[in-house]
Formats: structure tokens, C-alpha cells, sequence
């Protein structure tokens, strides 16, 4: 089972000891891979071992050039007898294991000098160092593995696959050490070869299974690569096996908790999400002090749109210190969306200013991410404050959010700045993105009757009704277009859907323009009854300008009053009376109710 890992603790070397490193290897056809990873670590180890399992490239002459001493290995589908090879081989006091895909940075390989000169020479020390996995199927993640260890007698791989050295070096009493170290594993291999590759792994795990039914860790990699090809549902029944031992939960903590947090990943891809809830919410119990538990239960939370829960974990996640261990992990990428989902929590809560401040950070964290100034750039819109607005969503594009949404939000900001040209390139932009955008559609239109570009309107109008006839605000401006542009019937037709839309009565003679006028201002007061103010002022508006009377002005008046815009109000006023030759003394004073009109 797995121990407990100890931080680095910092010695003073051994004045008289200088231990020798050997380095070993296990390759197969790796010829255009292996001088990469050998060079960049050369320097630092006394000897170079490779044993080679049957390339047929030239992976042993170059591995010869190169200064290794190579060894054969016939192939036996077995990694840990593969790996034992190169340990008899081994002639130096500690051993470094690496694959050929595996490369360490000049200022990894000083970290790696400096810990070989604190190695004991009572050979009682192993090291885990900290992998940086670049996986083509899990991208980019972090985990702590043993990777140095003391050539001593009974040290030895365990596990024809996925095989591990600490199960052998624990039964000698070896001390683990954790450290900083860090190697690159590149992982150069594609999706069709890492799927290859798990579904050998696979076929010998099961094999060993069988031999060996009780072995958790066995399970564990089961479990781990059933996942990584798919098979969650079948993994779920592996890990179940390591999550429900009792002996497992008390004595191997860090062992269960590891694989709980897998456990619960695997039940949320199958969307178990309750299972995976009371799961989480366990382990955020009993590993209280573990941000990684409070982290997996928030996002859960907020996957299942519990923002108040989900908050709540993720602030306690913050509390409590998340680092590398056995658990692959992205750090960059968890503390990102830390903030960043706290912040989407905050503004489903309307908490906008505490939302604003989680995006921020979240952004400090993660600069090139573009959906923090998305977010930051909605909030901004939400709040009026358009300049903060275009400047956010131009930055998220910039950082490859360029969807059609964000497009046609940045047009919908430029054209509330009346900005025309910029809006209008923003929401072209958008329905070339894509052509059923119904926001891009309708702000375009309303962008040209603002610009009084009325037949430039009448196309996208009418493409966003074919995707949704419901839609007022569009009717109600093509009412207001057909009307400037003499299309009467057009008009009519208009008018009657959206007394159809509204359930307002529709067998109705009409024998003038006033009596159109007239359905237009009860169409206003039926949607100001519903509270739609908007929409109800652009009824007022149609119906005005069909006939212009004093009543339907100062109902226009009233609302425009209220949301502070009277004075735009005012000029849009004059612009109609002048559509029909007035001027605002010419209106006559009406009945405060309107007239009935012949059904």
C-alpha cells in the first residue's frame, strides 16, 4: 500500500561521501527520442543503463553513442521484470528511473544536483519527484511518483503494468521524501497509441486479476485505465472495491482518499451525481483540512446549479492549502477555477461586485484565459457600464473567445454607445460565426432602424422571426418600418400577430389609420400590465407614430421619465411629428381614454 509522503527536509551533505547516481532505463525502438532525454540529464548521473526490450530501429546504437551500456531483455509482457533488469545492471549507490519520453529542464537537473549531494549514505532515503504529465487525453497535470531510490538489496519493481517501487522499499523501512524536482513527461504519443497502449495494459492487469483477486492496487489501475478509454461505468466497480475497505479508509488515508476523488470523477462523467455528491461531501468531512476535497464537492455544487453550496465549499477550498501529490492534478488550471467558478457562483447569487473581484483573480492567476474577461465583460454589460464592457469582450477575443456570442454581445455594447460602424462589424461577424444567432440578428436590425437604414433591417428582422415568430421587440420595430415605408398591409399583418401573441381580441374592421393607432397603444397597455416596459414603449411609440395625438406622447413621457432617457424621448417625439409635417404645438389635446373601435 501506499505511505504517507514527508516533505523535503534539508540536511547538510555528507562531507566524506559523494554518491554515485546510475540512471535506468527500459526502451523499445526510441531512437529519434532517447538522446533528448539522456542529454538532459547526463551530467548529473555517474551511469548510464539501458536495457532494451527488442527495437528494431537503431535505438541501441545511439543509446552506445551516447555512452549508455546496453543490455537486451526479451520481451514478456512484463514492465516490472523489464525494469528489474536495469536495477542488477546498476552499479551506483542510487538509482533514477526514466522513460524516453521524459525530459528535465536545466534548472530541474540543479535542484536534482543539489539533492544528490544530500543523499545518506546509509542508503535509508527515497524520493518522489514531481511529474509534469503532458498527456495527449488528460492534457496537462502534476503528480508526485518515485523516481529515485537506493540501489539496495530486496528494492525491487512490483506490477507487470503500471509498476511502482515504494510497495518493496516500504517493506525495508526505506524513509519517502518529497521533493521539487520536476520531470517533463512528455507523452509524444498520440490518441491512437495511447488507446493501444491502455488496451495492453488492460489485457495484463485483468491477467493479474485473476491470479491475484484481492489486490487493491491492482484494482487501482484497473479502475484508472478502464477510465482512460472510456469505461468509467466499469472503473466505478474497480474503485468501489479500494473506497468500501474499512482497513483501506483507517490505516492507507491517503491511499483512500485518492482514490474517493477518482471514484467520484468516474460518477460524474456517468452523470451519478448524487453518488458523486455524497461521496464528495464525505470526504470534505473527513479530510476537512484538504482543499482538493472542498474544490471537487464545490464544482460538483455548481455543475448541479447549487450556487449557494457550491460556494460555500469553494471558499473553504481557498482556506486550506491544495498541493502536488500522488492525485494528477493541474494546479494552474484548479486555483484558475477557484476564482473563477466562486465568481460564477456570486453572480448567479447577484453578489456582482464580489463576482467581479473572483474574475479579476482569477485572471491574475491565468492571464491568457479568455473566459475571465468574458465573464467580467457580462458583468460589465448587466451593469451599464459599457466602455468596461467593450474593452473586456474585445480582450477575450483577443485571448480566443471569439465565439458568436461574445461577438454579438461586444455589437449589442457598440451600438448602446452608438458606435455604428464597430457595432455593426461585431454582429456581422457574429451571424457569419453563426447564422442562427437570434441576439446578432435582432441587434443588427435594430441597428439600422437606429441609423434609419430601414430596408437594411428588414433582412435580419426577418431571419431571426423564421427561427422565433415569437419575438415582440422585432415585431413591434417592423411595424414601425412597414408603416415609415408605406408597406400598409404589411403593417396590418404585424399588428395582428402580435394580438395573436398577446391573447388580445383580433376580429376587428379597420377603416383608418387612427384605429391602427389605437390597437398599437392597447397592445402598450398590455404589455405595461405585464410589466414589459420596453416593450410597451415601443407599442407607444408604433402607435404614435401612426397618429400622433397627446395622449400616447405623454404615456411615452411617463415611462421615459422613469428610466431617466425622457429627453431622447423628446427628440424621438419630434422626429415623428416631423415625419408627418408637425411640430409639438400642433397636437390637440384628446380624451385621457381612447375611443372604441368597430369589431
Amino acid at each position: 500500500m501506499k505511505k504517507r509522503e514527508k516533505h523535503v527536509e534539508y540536511v547538510q551533505p555528507f562531507k566524506s561521501y559523494h554518491p554515485r547516481l546510475s540512471l535506468c532505463m527500459i526502451v523499445k525502438n526510441e531512437a529519434e527520442n532517447l538522446a533528448p532525454c539522456i542529454h538532459s540529464v547526463k551530467e548529473v548521473v555517474d551511469e548510464i543503463i539501458v536495457v532494451d526490450t527488442g527495437s528494431t530501429d537503431h535505438t541501441k546504437e545511439v543509446a552506445r553513442q551516447i555512452g549508455a551500456r546496453v543490455y537486451d531483455f526479451a520481451w514478456c509482457d512484463d514492465f516490472c521484470a523489464a525494469r528489474n533488469e536495469s536495477i542488477k545492471c546498476a552499479t551506483g549507490d542510487y538509482i533514477l528511473w526514466l522513460d524516453a519520453d521524459d525530459r528535465m529542464a536545466r534548472s530541474e537537473v540543479e535542484k536534482l544536483r543539489r539533492l544528490k549531494r544530500m543523499f545518506p549514505p546509509e542508503k535509508n532515503q527515497a524520493y518522489y519527484l514531481v511529474v509534469n504529465n503532458q498527456s495527449p487525453v488528460d492534457g496537462e497535470t502534476l503528480f508526485q511518483q518515485m523516481r529515485i531510490f537506493p540501489n539496495v538489496p530486496g528494492a525491487a519493481f512490483e506490477g507487470r503494468v503500471h509498476e511502482q517501487i515504494f510497495q518493496s522499499l516500504g517493506r525495508l523501512g526505506i524513509k519517502f521524501v518529497q521533493t521539487d524536482v520536476v520531470i517533463r513527461h512528455t507523452g509524444y504519443d498520440g490518441d491512437s497509441a495511447v488507446l493501444k497502449k491502455s488496451e495492453r495494459n488492460l489485457k495484463i492487469i485483468e491477467e493479474e486479476l485473476e491470479a491475484k483477486p484481492d489486490d487493491l492496487i491492482l484494482h487501482y489501475n484497473a479502475a484508472r485505465t478502464l477510465a482512460g478509454i472510456g469505461r468509467q461505468a466499469e472503473g466505478v466497480l474497480h474503485m468501489r472495491r479500494i473506497v468500501d475497505d474499512e482497513q483501506v479508509k483507517k490505516k492507507e488515508k491517503a491511499f483512500f482518499f485518492e482514490s474517493a476523488l477518482l471514484l467520484g470523477k468516474y460518477y460524474t462523467d456517468l452523470h451519478q451525481y448524487e453518488e458523486a455528491r455524497s461521496l464528495y461531501q464525505e470526504l470534505s468531512r473527513d479530510f476537512e483540512g484538504n482543499g482538493l476535497a472542498h474544490f471537487c464537492l464545490g464544482q460538483l455544487l455548481f455543475q448541479l446549479r447549487d450556487y449557494e453550496g457550491a460556494a460555500g465549499a469553494l471558499e473553504k477550498s481557498l482556506q486550506h492549502p491544495i498541493e502536488v501529490s500522488l492525485f494528477p492534478v493541474n494546479l494552474d488550471q484548479l486555483r484558475y477555477y477557484q476564482y473563477y467558478t466562486l465568481g460564477k457562483c456570486y453572480e448567479a447569487a447577484g453578489r456582482h461586485g464580489q463576482a467581479g473581484e473572483m474574475f479579476r483573480k482569477s485572471l491574475s492567476l491565468s492571464p491568457t484565459h479568455f473566459t475571465g474577461f468574458q465573464n467580467l465583460a457580462f458583468l460589465a454589460l448587466k451593469n451599464q457600464q459599457y466602455e468596461g464592457a467593450v474593452r473586456y469582450y474585445e480582450q477575450a477575443i483577443v485571448k480566443g473567445g471569439g465565439s458568436d456570442s461574445n461577438y454579438a454581445n461586444l455589437g449589442l455594447v457598440y451600438r448602446k454607445l452608438r458606435h455604428w460602424s464597430e457595432a455593426e462589424k461585431a454582429l456581422t461577424r457574429a451571424i457569419e460565426l453563426n447564422p442562427k444567432r437570434i441576439e446578432a440578428l435582432t441587434n443588427l436590425g435594430h441597428l439600422y432602424c437606429q441609423k434609419k437604414e430601414y430596408e437594411k433591417a428588414l433582412h435580419p428582422f426577418h431571419q431571426a422571426l423564421e427561427l422565433e415568430p415569437g419575438l415582440l421587440d422585432v415585431r413591434l420595430a417592423l411595424s414601425e418600418i412597414h408603416f415609415r415605408l408605406l408597406n400598409l398591409e404589411k403593417l396590418v399583418e404585424q399588428c395582428d400577430a402580435l394580438l395573436k401573441d398577446l391573447g388580445l381580441p383580433r376580429d376587428i374592421t379597420l377603416s383608418c389609420f387612427e384605429e391602427v393607432s389605437l390597437l398599437y397603444e392597447r397592445i402598450g397597455e398590455s404589455l405595461k400590465e405585464d410589466g414589459r416596459n420596453d416593450l410597451s414603449l415601443m407599442a407607444y411609440q408604433v402607435s404614435f407614430l401612426i397618429h400622433p395625438i397627446q395622449r400616447v406622447m405623454d404615456k411615452i413621457i411617463v415611462l421615459t421619465t422613469s428610466s431617466g432617457t425622457r429627453s431622447s424621448a423628446l427628440e424621438w417625439v419630434r422626429e415623428a411629428l416631423k415625419f408627418h409635417g408637425l411640430h409639438l404645438e400642433n397636437l390637440e389635446p384628446v380624451a385621457s381614454s381612447p375611443p372604441a373601435v368597430d369589431r
